[in-house]
């Protein structure tokens, strides 16, 4: 981050990341509330694996998206302040390599790149795209930032212990991936990179309530998607 931490207002980053911890903590409440398995890739219940291979594709087909995503960010976020795109830069182009880890574990499962290539995408998740992008054209780069600190955020408090069920489940070397895109993300500090990206992002009047709405709207998606994996893992219990 030496590009940017010289230049990130310290208290406001202190409040912005207190502000940002409460309200994600409140959206996750919401999430546990209203979602029919919601803590079923990290609870002690045994794991039904279709569920689990079924949100792992996804995971793939969200990233390679959400790339296009990220580049066009980055496209916005030159003009808008050059350092931080240097560390936006650096970001996205690690993301990219993040499907190899998960495609890895999904090969240990017997699912191929081709299978993974013809699984249609969820409703969801071409919502989510769709937005991601359409507000990054209006709006500018905040949107993705937003984006990468939810991931990132709940990334550090409950993929740790979805890796571990998983190994539990079907054996270390079939979370293998798993556990290296887990490493990464702590090595690279990457939500401490995205808090102080979106520090020097929400500067402008109105910065920080659009930092917040894109958050809001983002959770929403996320919750559809794990609504619809579930109806997809229910239906399949059914048949």
């Amino acid at each position: 981050m030496d590009h940017l931490s010289g230049g990130v207002d310290r208290a406001r980053l202190a409040a912005l990341g207190a502000r940002l911890d409460c309200e994600l903590e409140a959206l996750n409440d919401i999430f546990l509330a209203e979602i029919p398995d919601a803590s079923h890739l990290t609870d002690g219940e045994a794991l039904d694996s279709a569920y689990y291979l079924r949100h792992r594709i996804e995971t793939i087909k969200r990233i390679r998206l959400t790339a296009r995503a990220d580049a066009l960010a980055l496209a916005a976020m030159i003009g808008e302040n050059y350092d931080a795109a240097r560390v936006w830069a650096r970001y996205a182009c690690v993301e990219l390599d993040h499907d190899e880890m998960f495609y890895r574990d999904l090969e240990s499962h017997g699912v191929t790149r081709a299978m993974v290539d013809a699984t249609p995408l969820m409703p969801a998740t071409e919502a989510m795209i769709q937005f991601l992008e359409e507000a990054i054209t209006r709006y500018g780069s905040l949107a993705a930032v937003a984006y990468s600190v939810f991931v990132e955020w709940n990334s550090e408090r409950f993929s740790s212990r979805a890796v571990e069920k998983a190994g539990e489940s079907f054996g270390d070397a079939l979370v293998e991936g798993s556990r290296l895109h887990l490493t990464v993300d702590e090595t690279e500090f990457h939500i401490q990179d995205m808090l102080m990206l979106a520090e020097r992002l929400t500067r402008d009047e109105g910065g920080e309530a659009r930092l917040f709405a894109f958050i809001h709207q983002i959770a929403a998606l996320f919750r559809d998607y794990f609504a619809q994996l579930a109806f997809f893992r229910h239906r399949q219990l059914a048949a």
